[in-house]
């Protein structure tokens, strides 16, 4: 009787240990995606130059990737990479998020370094982003979080 009491209680004890841990990662994650709200880059889909933080520096490629209706700039359901610089790290990771009104709509983390397992590009779409022009700010970061630099644009209709 006293062993099935002790194994029930082992059991509770570990569901318990799991569901905080899953609440921390909840947290974590939640904190990265909420980041800082993206800032206009001027005029549509130019972005506001690679600006430098810490020791390195990102840049939106243009013309994206996948450009679907041919103008050489960023658009909803486009497809965009960037370039990275930096010598502080060997794994370094971009951040982006994108915002509409000020509401996050869309984000995603890719690393741009040999053996990641991420290709380096960003679907413009997702998430609750359903169309129309949005503005993304791309961060450079370390493996701990520590951004190293950024860039922002503007994501046209």
């Amino acid at each position: 009787m006293r062993t099935r009491s002790v194994l029930t209680h082992a059991g509770e004890a570990l569901f318990e240990g799991f569901l905080i841990a899953l609440l921390v990662v909840g947290l974590m994650v939640g904190t990265t995606f909420a980041g800082g709200k993206g800032g206009g880059g001027g005029g549509h889909g130019k972005p506001s130059g690679g600006s430098t933080g810490g020791s390195g520096t990102v840049s939106l490629v243009t013309p994206p990737v996948v450009d679907n209706n041919g103008d050489g700039l960023p658009n909803w359901h486009d497809v965009v990479r960037f370039n990275v610089s930096t010598t502080s790290t060997s794994t370094p990771y971009v951040n982006l998020y994108c915002y509409q009104n000020g509401s996050f709509v869309a984000g995603g983390s890719e690393g741009y370094f040999p053996g990641a397992l991420d290709d380096g590009n960003f679907g413009l779409y997702g998430g609750s982003w359903s169309g129309g022009a949005a503005n993304c700010t791309a961060k450079l970061v370390n493996g701990s979080g520590s951004v190293l630099g950024s860039t922002s644009f503007v994501v046209g209709a």
